[in-house]
């Protein structure tokens, strides 16, 4: 019989084939490709280029919008929703070229633009002739010198060097456009030097780090522009480049083959925007969509869902006020810079597009309207596109940032770790660990703390000084072993720092000198005079029973008042001569509050009756006393009866500086009291 052999169906066979999967695209490296990014107020631009034998090419451009306000005036104010549009530009220039993009150049603009002119030195004597790198070496000399004079007159905050331009080079007091080749003794180099706060730089830098990529170099939006704009070249002719964007219009001028100033202001395309924003109650989106539409008319619904059509012309209207400013302070910015109208202007970035605006730009710098031009592609010089991309004026600051991370000295970031953070610091620092812990914030009492302050008072007669606890140094290593403050830092360094402990200052309370169990402070009257009386302890003049810190300089002085007896012998009254509440007392009766003590003078038997002088003796103008072993005669009104304390404030205007300084303070031998009462013939002596 015949065996049967299993039936195959598709369905099972289909299970056995072999699966067939597609060719995976590898992305190639970044490597020569110039990766640039200009992130503006309003777009983030990306461009990838490569540099030729006769110029640059340009590969691919990505332009995304910002889905919301997440910058203001050219700074991040939203570093997430600025990371995201620039890790999405990214990923759609990897996409279609398939490449895996890396690193990065940028450039930073802000409000917050300071520049600066300097010239910095460099020996060249040993050198048989000056090659470019010694060229490039002056020029790095030349803008860390500028940093150093920079913070020295801006110590108080921080700022990053984003870019530079030399202006002249002089050989052995000789100017020279080329000194490659030469010889010579002393090559001098004057740069302007352009700084932005530190947090506008971080920020850029921050939402860089979040979309995956590395800062391979910076510089500022303006240099950028006109490197783009004005060539080498052209830089003989007095030129300024003004790039005008959403939130910033950045002006940079040439002149006698150099670039030889920068200017920033904040006032760009929003203004127009927000004028519209304002006249037609529209949100910031609509506006700008208003604005930049090129029909002769277009439909707009504002927040109250009323529906509208405006024309080309009437929004020329509207935002016609906000442009004249806009010109007004683009002329006020170039003669700043500048210091007089320049030959020609030209206007680049997407705010240059509005009309009319180069022709009150000529009127406002008294120049014919012919000398102000708006870029074109023709205008970004020696770059070639492909067919497929559209090169506008809005280019000139991407394009400019690609040719300036290619050409010139560019600001590379050089990372060091403190403490586990990254921090980032431009490689034209020579860094040291001082300058690292200035960068991360870290103040230098943190480093080199204090010991703590003594605390020196008076305590009966005696001066005591307490000491404060000794501060503790900090802890400073870099890669594990120890260092100073001057020891320097370069990229990759990993540094540790345990911040100082200050000292302790020195405290002490009362009851650190005195035992205050059973003190108190009372008041009597003697003979109707109001007086403190009691167990306590007085401080700078004043009675107290309480426990207290003690002051610096304070002057203590425990006072025995507490019974009948004590403050009897402390005026040198008899016992037998006062009366306690109107009776008889013992010495040792404690006294209380309110107690009433009455003085009784002694009957003193005479031999003979005296006769009634005609005259009464002439009695001393105050009360006579003896003051360091002389006679004096302490000025006191009639009825007044004078303290201690007031003799010192008559011979001295700081009674408590006088006790503090002087060792032996007694009256008729015994020690003073500040409350003690003065009497005629009392022998007081303070030394």
């Amino acid at each position: 019989m015949e065996q049967k052999k299993p039936r195959t169906t598709a369905k099972s066979s289909s299970k056995t084939a072999p699966k067939r999967t597609a060719p995976r695209r590898t992305k190639k490296q970044q490597g020569d490709v110039i990766f640039a990014l200009d992130i503006g107020t309003r777009t983030v631009v990306g461009v990838l280029a490569e540099k030729t034998a006769d110029g640059y090419k340009l590969i691919d451009m990505e332009t995304q919008a910002h889905e919301s306000r997440s910058m203001t005036d050219g700074q991040i104010e939203d570093i997430d929703a600025v990371a995201a549009v620039v890790k999405s530009v990214k990923t759609a220039l990897e996409r279609r070229q398939l490449i895996k993009l890396q690193r990065v150049c940028i450039a930073a603009a802000g409000r917050a633009l300071r520049t600066l002119r300097h010239s910095c030195a460099h020996d060249v004597s040993s050198k048989r002739v000056i090659s470019a790198e010694d060229i490039r070496e002056a020029e790095l000399e030349a803008v860390r010198s500028a940093e150093e004079a920079f913070t020295e007159g801006n110590s108080t905050s921080s700022f990053y060097c984003v870019g530079h331009s030399v202006i002249s080079l002089t050989l052995d007091g000789y100017k020279v456009s080329k000194p490659e080749g030469h010889r010579g003794n002393e090559l001098v180099t004057e740069v302007i030097a352009a700084f932005l706060p530190a947090y506008v730089v971080e920020s850029l830098c921050a939402a860089v780090d979040l979309a995956g990529l590395e800062t391979a170099g910076l510089t500022l939006e303006p240099i950028a522009a006109i490197n783009a704009v004005v060539p080498r070249e052209l830089r003989l002719i007095n030129i300024v480049m003004c790039d005008i964007g959403a939130g910033t219009s950045d002006v940079a001028a040439s002149r006698d083959g150099s670039i030889t100033a920068y200017g920033m202001v904040t006032i760009a395309g929003d203004e127009m925007t927000e004028a519209l924003m304002k006249q037609l109650l529209v949100d910031f989106n609509e506006a700008e969509r208003i604005k930049t539409c090129p029909d002769p008319q277009t439909e707009y619904t504002d927040i109250l869902f009323v529906h509208h059509t405006i024309t080309a012309e009437r929004v020329a209207e509207i935002i016609h006020p906000a442009a004249e400013e806009l010109a007004q302070t683009i002329c006020e910015e170039i003669l700043k810079a500048n210091g007089e109208a320049p030959q020609a202007v030209f206007l680049v970035g997407g705010g240059s597009k509005l009309a009319g605006l180069p022709e009150l730009v000529a009127k406002g710098l008294g120049l014919d309207p012919a000398r102000v031009a708006v870029g074109s592609k023709e205008m970004i010089r020696g770059i070639t596109t492909p067919k497929n991309i559209e090169l506008g004026t809005e280019h000139a600051t991407p394009v400019g940032i690609a040719i300036t991370a290619s050409e010139g000295v560019k600001y590379d970031f050089t990372t060091i770790t403190l403490n586990g953070r990254k921090i980032r610091a431009l490689d034209t620092r020579r860094l040291t660990v001082f300058e690292l812990c200035a960068l991360a914030g870290i103040r230098p009492e943190q480093l080199m703390a204090r010991s703590g302050k003594a605390l020196t008072y008076t305590a009966d007669g005696e001066k005591i000084t307490l000491r404060g606890t000794p501060s503790v140094p900090s802890e400073m290593s870099l890669n594990g072993k120890p260092c100073s403050l001057n020891s320097p830092v370069r990229k990759g360094d990993e540094v540790n720092i345990v911040p100082a402990v200050p000292g302790e200052d020195a405290a002490a309370l009362l009851s650190d000198q005195y035992d205050l169990a059973g003190m108190s402070v009372i008041e009597v009257t003697v003979d109707g005079r109001n007086v403190t009386a009691g167990d306590h302890i007085s401080v700078n003049g004043i009675p107290t029973a309480a426990d207290a810190d003690i002051e610096n300089g304070a002057v203590l002085q425990h006072i025995r008042l507490g019974t009948f007896g004590e403050l009897l012998a402390q005026d040198e009254i008899p016992l037998e001569c006062a009366l306690l509440n109107g009776s008889h007392a013992e010495a040792g009766q404690a006294l209380s509050d309110g107690d009433e003590i009455t003085t009784q003078k002694a009957e003193i038997p005479s031999e003979a009756p005296q006769e009634a002088a005609s005259e009464p003796p002439a009695e001393p103008d105050g009360i006579p006393i003896v003051f360091n072993g002389m006679p004096a005669v302490f000025p006191a009104k009639a009825g007044q009866q004078p303290i201690f304390l007031d003799i010192l404030a008559a011979f001295s205007d700081d009674p408590t500086g006088l006790l503090a300084g002087s060792e032996n303070v007694t009256i008729n031998g015994k020690l003073a009291r500040l409350d003690e009462v003065i009497r005629p013939g009392d022998e007081i002596v303070i030394d």
